[in-house]
């Protein structure tokens, strides 16, 4: 094993590195996906391996495809063996020369990453917002010398496990590096966003308002302390739901497709059936597209997303399955058919399409939206992202 990276840190990795060795080697540091939070992490571990040559690292991940790029970032950057690489729970036992423990955090949380007792170790947990689910904090325990969690987004939407559980367990978060900051970098690629328009039918807009005054009732009543919360979540879900599936956004992203055939695409949306219409649809107009999801057989799964990246298809059609740990970077256009409202979702859906590649000058992202709600987001992160890209506004043509 090198005691460097193969490639040279960015400048934000070098400050960032700086940052959370003057916090004590501990700390959560929130990186836009696609900026190098995996190289930075390594930069960590040798920056301590120095000092300690007979640490162990431990590192954390939510999924069996971010393992699987764990682990070949270990060999590809710094030259580590297999045999200096442990996975927990895939066979095997842990030898003399395992430096590198590597486990999903659902294995980490029901057998522990299997560090030797008798060693210092150090702690890297992935996605580590994921960490702060009431079950998954169990993987955090231990004694550990160095602490690092990695995020685009380690706060969480529905509970405050950021400052109860993670900030204490990791540390505090010590650098922010933002998409602002890494197209003006150059990290990601240029890009551009177009929001579409796509109005919902009468009936869905009729039922759409139906539920809205209930949400309006419902929120009224908790607030006078006749009703719990519980009611106001549900209705809420079940708008959004409704919005989610409006029947217009299949075709909609499917003539968005067809007006860039030949470019690879990766089209997301929330349901599955959906998904599988999109696919077929693009199928009958002559596209090379093949899907991903979570019912598809994991070796079918892994061959869909590798033939994609080959260009042996020039377009994925995905749910939820791509939205943590997947790099598509090959990928010049993105279209987001449907959503949820979670910030971290959009993030992730962002960085699948702005990683840069070869060959690659620019990206454009395509969302679709049906809702003031939704509009009113998007406006929210146009604002935000004045002067990094270019936002258009468009609405849907329908036939």
């Amino acid at each position: 094993m090198r005691d460097t990276l193969a490639r040279m840190p960015r400048a934000w990795q070098v400050e960032a590195l700086a940052r959370w060795r003057a916090s004590g080697n501990r700390g959560i540091v929130r990186v836009v996906t696609g900026g190098g939070k995996t190289l930075f992490a390594l930069q960590c571990a040798l920056e301590v391996l120095a000092e300690t040559p007979e640490l162990r690292i431990g590192i954390i991940v939510p999924s069996v495809a971010l393992l699987d790029q764990w682990y070949v970032e270990l060999q590809d950057e710094i030259g580590a063996t297999p045999e200096e690489i442990y996975v927990t729970g895939g066979g095997g036992e842990a030898t003399r020369l395992s430096r590198f423990y590597l486990a999903v955090i659902n294995t980490a949380r029901t057998r522990g990453l299997g560090l030797p007792a008798d060693a210092p170790a150090m702690l890297v947990v992935d996605e580590c917002h994921r960490a702060g689910a009431e079950q998954s904090q169990r993987a955090l325990e231990g004694s550990f010398m160095a602490t690092l969690g990695l995020s685009a987004t380690p706060e969480r939407e529905y509970d405050e496990a950021l400052t109860e559980v993670l900030i204490p367990r990791l540390g505090p978060i010590v650098f922010d590096y933002t998409y602002v900051e890494a197209a003006a970098d150059g990290v990601i690629s240029p890009f551009s966003l177009v929001n579409v328009e796509v109005p919902l039918t009468d009936d869905e807009s009729s039922d759409y308002d139906r539920l809205s005054r209930q949400v309006s009732i419902a929120w009224r009543s908790f607030k006078e302390g006749t009703s719990d919360e519980g009611r106001v979540k549900t209705l809420l879900r079940r708008r959004a739901l409704l919005s989610a599936k409006a029947s217009r956004r299949v075709p909609v992203a499917v003539s968005i497709a067809d007006a860039h055939r030949g470019s690879r695409i990766v089209i997301f949306h929330e349901g599955i059936a959906e998904a599988e219409e999109i696919a077929r649809l693009l199928r009958e107009r002559r596209h090379n597209v093949t899907l991903y999801h979570s019912r598809i057989a994991p070796a079918m799964r892994r061959d869909n997303l590798r033939l994609f990246r080959r260009g042996q298809f020039q377009i994925l059609v995905s749910c939820r399955a791509l939205d943590e740990g997947v790099n598509i970077p090959e990928a010049e256009i993105g279209i987001v058919a449907s959503s949820t409202a979670s910030l971290r979702q959009r993030i992730q859906r962002l960085g699948r399409v702005l990683r840069p590649a070869p060959g690659k000058s620019a990206a454009t992202v395509y969302t679709l939206f049906a809702t003031t709600v939704e509009e009113e987001r998007l406006k929210n992160e146009a604002e935000k992202l004045v002067g990094t890209a270019k936002v258009i506004w468009r609405r849907a043509h329908i036939g």
